[in-house]
């Protein structure tokens, strides 16, 4: 899956907290979201509706309202590509926690088929 395919399928799927996600989906996603963020804020800046308060400008915290939730649908299925339910997102509100997702959201998927279907790069 390349960068341009992943942003397509997680904004298609992004009321489907159900299903799998592969790591280039999931990471291809959040390198496009960076690479935009770095964009509008340097757009931002140069029209100068960039505030230095608040470390962000009006288009920025438009990016993250439209993304929060397909970020977390995709986290989710990315979890459960990896064989671990969504719900351990939850977790994030613990420091170790962020770290426990960051890594689990590194590893490969466990096996061909779980509870939550098949792995998606089989079908490619």
């Amino acid at each position: 899956m390349n960068i341009k395919d992943s942003f397509i399928s997680v904004f298609s799927n992004w009321l489907n907290f159900s299903g799998r996600a592969c790591r280039s989906e999931y990471w291809y996603f959040f390198l496009s979201i960076f690479i935009i963020t770095i964009v509008l804020t340097i757009l931002e800046m140069s029209i100068g509706i960039y505030s230095y308060e608040l470390e962000t400008g009006p288009l920025t915290l438009l990016l993250q309202l439209i993304i929060i939730i397909p970020s977390i649908s995709v986290a989710s299925r990315r979890l459960q590509d990896r064989g671990i339910s969504g719900w351990w997102q939850l977790s994030y509100i613990t420091i170790i926690g962020i770290f426990v997702i960051f890594v689990l959201l590194m590893l490969p998927a466990k096996e061909a088929e779980n509870k939550w279907g098949r792995n998606p790069l089989l079908d490619l």
